[in-house]
């Protein structure tokens, strides 16, 4: 079953037209509840936590306690350093903690109190990052792996899996009206993640071209087209994906397929891209912004295999 928080709707914003967005052209209310019919039981926070992450998050409460009491804002400024630099230590894959961390270390502040307020705040969004938990709504298709940490990068092996997808227009309403027929007619639960697909434009700017709903396993349905519907097999495959927490709007998506890039660049010896860049969404949108998670992925394989 879904978890929903109870808490007060928003009103819509007037500066984008209720159309322009999946929960705009669905309706809160309506969308939730067909979260809520046809998503299987057993939707909660993320399984397994993470010993390391909460430990490391406990210790940078501790240094911002310490710093809290230090009288000079200069050995404030020293406390929260150190244990950012512990932190890094830990998690040398987490490339968010990583940037924010060496930008500041490299600025020059003058003013020391200045500079301590930069790390406390530097530190808190380490600790918060370090906290978090994804918010797993619905069961993922059989045999994928966990959800990669956020700001971490990772390369895992995805299963065999199979989708229904459908090309994506202007509004994103209509393919999922269209993919959430589908399903309902065939009596197949909703999993997470939504799987959203993306091409380069001439640009190279990224652009959606799909959304595909994942089947709990590959034994469900039949292959094929079915009207504005495509039911496909993705390949067992290599992915390198990073985590984001929030809203995963086009900037930070941007930023996200960035960092992987880099990556990829960075590690040209063992792996190389084999694929489009392709987004994973978690959570519904009645879920608080803070909580949500995505997952930006690009598919890889090893650097000597064959093209």
């Amino acid at each position: 079953m879904l978890m929903f928080r109870s808490r007060p709707l928003a009103p819509p914003r007037r500066s984008r037209p209720a159309s322009s967005s999946l929960l705009g052209a669905v309706g809160l209310p309506l969308y939730l509840g067909l979260f809520a019919t046809l998503a299987l039981p057993g939707g909660a926070a993320a399984d397994e936590v993470d010993d390391r992450r909460l430990a490391a998050a406990a210790k940078l409460d501790a240094a911002l306690a310490d710093a809290k009491l230090a009288a000079e804002p200069a050995r404030q400024a020293a406390l929260l350093q150190a244990a950012a630099d512990e932190t890094l230590q830990t998690f040398p894959n987490n490339v968010l903690l990583r940037d924010t961390f060496a930008k500041l270390g490299a600025a020059t502040v003058a003013d020391p109190r200045a500079a301590a307020e930069a790390w406390r705040g530097a530190v808190v969004e380490a600790r918060d990052v370090l906290r978090f938990q994804p918010l797993i709504e619905a069961p993922l298709p059989v045999g994928f792996p966990a959800p990669t940490p956020v700001g971490e990068i990772e390369v895992k092996q995805l299963p065999k899996y199979r989708l229904a997808e459908t090309p994506l227009p202007l509004l994103e309403g209509r393919a999922f009206w269209t993919l959430f027929n589908h399903i309902k007619s065939r009596d197949i639960a909703m999993t997470a993640p939504v799987q959203m697909g993306y091409t380069a434009a001439a640009d190279g700017k990224l652009k959606k071209a799909s959304m595909s709903f994942l089947y709990r396993s590959t034994e469900q349905g039949e292959l094929g087209a079915d009207g504005g519907v495509t039911v496909v097999e993705t390949p067992a495959q290599l992915v390198v994906g990073i985590g984001l927490r929030g809203d995963a709007s086009q900037r930070r998506i941007d930023e996200a397929r960035a960092r992987l890039e880099a990556w990829l660049e960075a590690h040209a010896d063992q792996y190389r891209a084999a694929g489009t860049l392709r987004v994973m969404a978690y959570n519904s949108p009645f879920v608080a912004e803070s909580k949500r998670f995505t997952e930006v992925q690009i598919p890889v394989i090893p650097a000597g295999a064959a093209k």
